[in-house]
């Protein structure tokens, strides 16, 4: 016959009920599925961040490219109406003797020439620039050759530029008929570029674009002492 002591030992150690294996079981995979769904929502979130990142570093690789080209807009070493490769304007009524460098001005699109190796003409690289928005593309031509895509997932309006003359305070020059005319180009001082790319978000829980936007105000250096 059993002792007490001996039967108060199986009593101590008897085994675990299928009721706590079930417990313990649901618990557990309750544990991994918060855990789950909280790295999933950590790795979701950081791929929205490293493609908003790549957004901003591509429009502002864009800005401080065109701005370093746009400032140097109509440039001419010999001077205004010195006989150069860019001549002067006329008009009276529109910043006369100004160097008529900018030959295309838009919203969304500008042309401009520079003689920057000072050799009597606009010919040579980086001398003939123009810059547009084409589609959902931002593109650069360089003189005739084929055009180049600088920034893609641009919207509609992604794009957009509004131009100043050089008057203290500087006064908008508002497009006719959707562009500057002979003489309004021939008064910009300065440019404010707005550029703004609108990617698929990574996340595939949010339907909603990641949009980027950069901008920036460039001073036309030949147009004014004040812009250098």
């Amino acid at each position: 016959m059993a002792t007490s002591a001996q039967t108060r030992s199986r009593a101590r150690s008897r085994g675990i009920s299928t009721m706590e294996v079930l417990v313990g079981a649901a618990l557990s995979i309750f544990l991994l599925a918060v855990a789950s769904d909280f790295f999933g929502a950590q790795q979701r979130a950081m791929m929205v961040q490293s493609t908003f990142t790549d957004s901003q570093n591509v429009t502002r690789t864009f800005t401080d490219l065109f701005s370093r080209e746009l400032r140097q807009a109509s440039y001419d070493p010999t001077g205004p109406g010195a006989g150069g490769a860019i001549a002067a304007t006329t008009d009276v009524n529109w910043c006369p003797g100004t160097d008529q460098g900018i030959t295309i001005a838009t919203p969304t699109s500008i042309r401009f020439v520079q003689d920057l190796n000072g050799d009597g003409d606009t010919l040579d690289p980086s001398e003939n620039v123009y810059y547009y928005l084409s589609g959902n593309t931002i593109q650069r031509q360089d003189g005739t050759a084929p055009p180049i895509t600088l920034v893609t997932g641009v919207p509609d309006v992604g794009l957009s530029l509004r131009y100043y003359n050089g008057s203290n305070p500087p006064v908008e020059l508002v497009p006719v008929n959707g562009a500057l005319t002979a003489g309004q180009r021939d008064c910009v001082a300065k440019i404010l570029i707005t550029v703004q790319a609108s990617l698929p978000n990574p996340d595939p829980h949010r339907t909603d674009a990641l949009i980027s936007t950069a901008q920036t105000e460039v001073a036309v250096r030949s147009r004014s002492l004040n812009n250098i």
